[in-house]
């Protein structure tokens, strides 16, 4: 009798390490889960698109694209694809040739037109690199800057600005970036949606 009641205490015994032992390793799983959680919130980017067309401080009229990462972690920026009429923005003068030469202007010579505003000084655009570039937490970045022309003296850039300043409302935006711990997210502009991706897509 004394012997089945020591077995049965040794087994109570036992058990009890082994449930103790359960819970405690639940815990300490639990406990890893939320520490790598707040480690992933706590360097969460996330990237914003914008676009204007007057600068108020330096009271200034110019278009501008712009992206700014306004999460508390920073942004790895893989991917960035815009798209006006359907069709992705591979080069500025073609896009502008589609989207901001007058009608008047036969459609076989808007690139040369667009050239000659270049080349003339009729109008200029600075560019800044998004893909492949890391955003700090709260940097914002002038993707593009496009002051506007004269109306007297630069009468084809002025008109090009003009026509621009419509399209751009039309223009959409696609920017894939990730975190330091390689979370990535997909962002559509305008639609304002930000979904989690394995991976970036590959430019072709």
């Amino acid at each position: 009798m004394r012997l089945t009641l020591t077995r049965a205490i040794e087994l109570t015994v036992a058990v009890s390490v082994v449930i103790i032992s359960v819970a405690s390793l639940y815990v300490a799983v639990e406990q890893s889960r939320v520490m790598q959680r707040t480690l992933e919130a706590n360097v969460l980017p996330v990237i914003q698109y914008d676009t204007g067309n007057y600068n108020l401080p330096m009271e200034e009229w110019r278009l501008t694209v712009s992206f700014q990462n306004t999460g508390i972690g920073p942004a790895d920026v893989r991917y960035m694809e815009m798209t006006w009429d359907g069709e992705a923005i591979r080069d500025t003068s073609q896009f502008i040739s589609r989207c901001c030469v007058p009608d008047s202007v036969p459609e076989a010579d808007r690139p040369a037109y667009v050239h000659d505003a270049f080349r003339t000084g009729q109008m200029a655009f600075l560019f800044d690199t998004i893909e492949g570039r890391f955003l700090a937490p709260q940097e914002e970045v002038d993707y593009i800057i496009f002051r506007r022309p004269d109306a007297d003296t630069q009468s084809i850039g002025y008109g090009v600005w003009q026509a621009l300043d419509y399209a751009r409302h039309d223009i959409t935006v696609d920017v894939c970036y990730c975190s330091v711990f390689d979370d990535c997210w997909l962002a559509r502009f305008p639609a304002q949606t930000r979904e989690p991706v394995d991976m970036c897509p590959v430019r072709e």
